[in-house]
């Protein structure tokens, strides 16, 4: 029976340990969240808790976080995971498999990727999708995004600079403005958010990248960009307008906080501040850098200046992996080797740039990223038992710093479990493993790459 003072909620998850990143980042040990309507009506105490719920899931051997917030991704590039790998021209190779990205495909190939997000305990992803050699390419990647239950911002990424760009990759702004309006219309909603991505600023006329940004903040929208991505962007850089992307961004006059600045590894150390001057938000990616080769940005220095930093995992086409947690490692670890710095940087800084500096980030910081009172109950629980987190004294380092494997148990996006007991409730998993080999092997032979690609790519394959 319930207690007259107290109040009823959908669901009321007690016990363990919950990690709020609130403002004040307060933890209760052990804690409750509570849930009314698909939001959060409240987090804290067991003794303070005023809640009862219509259903009680006891989180006693979990440790209760709020959905990590990845703050870059390709989810298509699933279906090109390792195929770029170790060899010259391999951006080449990844394009010629993209001929073969239909809009089945593209749904499969994301559909894989959101699964690995999810297990990882992702509820909200930025996704950007930039080969559009099937116009509706992108239309499957949210109907994978729809499927899963999960959140995304969707930036429309084109390119219009041929030296950069092959022939049949390159779209006019004009249709691709009518494509955005298109995709806006039909897929904006509380899970989705359509934005535009000039895909960089070397591979887009400068016309393009105006029309693309103002696109955004006609509709009040952040707008994206792939920006100093690599050394070799600063390379060319230097050669075609004679400075640093940063430099030539603010000679066009887009560098500001409506920008969402990706990679941002190709600088010179006068564009550093440059980002703080204008507070761009900025998408760090450190496992793409480390397998490109790039330079490490400063990032917090950056943060220092006035940019605001989170991090990505980028897609698997370039990382390999879609786990948020090996990005976060790394995020310090690199800082440590650029700063000769065995001491630079928390596990806790690494926590927030992946939940509530991400989540402000994609424009969504009073929706997600913590557990607070008004917010989406968008929640990731971990068994606290998994032998990474053991004996678990240091309960945040261990999931940052040892947590390369942390894999979750429940996960919960606006209140609905779409993930129970380590398994998808949103799609059939084995189906979907089935579905992706056939896909990749099929792209891998319109491509004409069955003789590159294989088991491995030097040792002998005796199939007989």
């Amino acid at each position: 029976m319930t207690n007259q003072s107290s109040q009823e909620v959908d669901l009321l998850i007690h016990g363990g340990v919950v990690i709020t990143m609130d403002q004040k980042r307060r933890i209760y040990d052990p804690g409750f969240v509570a849930i009314q309507g698909g939001k959060i009506t409240g987090a804290g105490s067991p003794n303070d808790c005023p809640y009862v719920g219509k259903e009680r899931l006891d989180a006693s051997d979990m440790v209760v976080l709020p959905g990590i917030v990845n703050a870059h991704d390709h989810l298509d590039q699933s279906v090109y995971r390792s195929c770029s790998d170790e060899k010259q021209g391999s951006r080449d190779r990844l394009l010629r498999m993209a001929r073969g990205l239909t809009r089945e495909r593209a749904r499969t190939a994301a559909t894989l990727s959101l699964l690995e997000l999810v297990h990882y305990g992702v509820t909200t992803t930025q996704e950007n999708h930039w080969t559009h050699y099937h116009l509706d390419s992108t239309d499957g990647i949210c109907e994978a995004i729809r499927q899963s239950g999960m959140r995304a911002v969707v930036s429309r990424g084109m390119s219009d600079v041929e030296e950069y760009t092959p022939k049949d990759f390159v779209e006019r702004a004009e249709d691709v403005l009518t494509d955005l309006d298109r995709l806006e219309r039909e897929y904006d909603s509380e899970h989705i958010r359509i934005t535009s991505e000039p895909t960089t600023i070397l591979r887009c006329t400068p016309g393009a990248v105006a029309a693309m940004r103002d696109w955004a903040l006609r509709r009040g929208k952040s707008w994206h960009i792939h920006l100093a991505q690599t050394s070799d962007e600063l390379d060319d850089a230097l050669r075609t307008v004679g400075m640093g992307s940063v430099q030539y961004a603010e000679r066009l006059g887009v560098l500001g906080p409506e920008m969402l600045a990706v990679h941002c590894s190709g600088l010179l150390d006068t564009e550093v501040e440059l980002f703080g001057k204008y507070q761009v938000r900025i998408a760090h990616c450190p496992v793409t850098q480390m397998r490109g080769g790039n330079k490490v940005p400063p990032i917090w220095e950056l943060e220092k200046l006035g940019a605001l930093v989170a991090i990505g995992t980028d897609g698997s086409g370039t990382n390999n992996g879609q786990n948020p947690w090996e990005a976060m490692k790394m995020a310090v670890y690199m800082q440590r080797v650029r700063f000769e710095d065995r001491y630079l940087g928390t596990a806790e800084q690494a926590l927030e740039m992946m939940t509530i500096k991400a989540a402000e980030v994609l424009g969504m910081g009073d929706r997600v990223g913590s557990l607070e009172a008004g917010k989406e109950a968008d929640i990731a629980m971990f068994r606290r038992d998994q032998l990474h987190l053991l004996p678990g004294a240091m309960l945040v380092n261990n999931l940052v710093h040892s947590g390369l494997n942390n894999m979750a148990d429940t996960v919960l996006v606006g209140g609905k479990v779409v993930l129970s007991r380590g398994r998808s409730t949103m799609v059939d998993e084995k189906e979907i493993a089935v579905r992706v080999r056939e896909v990749q092997k099929a792209m891998i032979k319109e491509a004409g790459l069955e003789g590159d690609i294989g088991l491995s790519s030097s040792w002998p394959v005796i199939t007989r």
